[in-house]
């Protein structure tokens, strides 16, 4: 499972993105983030956000009209919510922890031994995967 790691203004457009799993024109995207909004953020900046986010899997774009005047893109979230926590949640692990889910179990409990709650609720995940 390879690693996207998105900016901060990244994940925002992919997450207004998952609140309807649809296709967004690049006029849908500059209304809700563009100079006019909240956002203010140009068209250009936008457009570098949108073409990083494809680049890293996050979204697909889909043009239209004749290849030399691409005038309309359309941007679609290919990479889900789910997908995309796996995906930090293992760099996170990988980064900190050597990979170790051990490492990282002690490091969230602070070295401290699990109440016996949190360890049969463990055992119990552990045993249905």
């Amino acid at each position: 499972m390879n690693e996207i790691i998105l900016s901060d203004s990244e994940k925002e457009i992919i997450e207004w993105m998952w609140e309807e799993d649809k296709e967004y024109s690049f006029k849908d995207i500059t209304l809700k983030f563009g100079e006019n909004s909240e956002k203010g953020w140009k068209k250009q900046t936008l457009s570098t956000f949108l073409t990083r986010m494809e680049q890293k899997g996050a979204i697909s774009v889909r043009y239209e009209g004749e290849e030399r005047f691409r005038k309309k893109r359309y941007f679609t979230a290919v990479l889900s919510r789910q997908q995309y926590e796996q995906k930090k949640a293992r760099h996170l692990l990988n980064s900190y922890f050597n990979g170790s889910l051990n490492q990282f179990m002690v490091a969230l409990n602070g070295g401290e031994k699990l109440s016996a709650e949190e360890a049969d609720e463990l055992r119990k995940y552990l045993k249905d995967t």
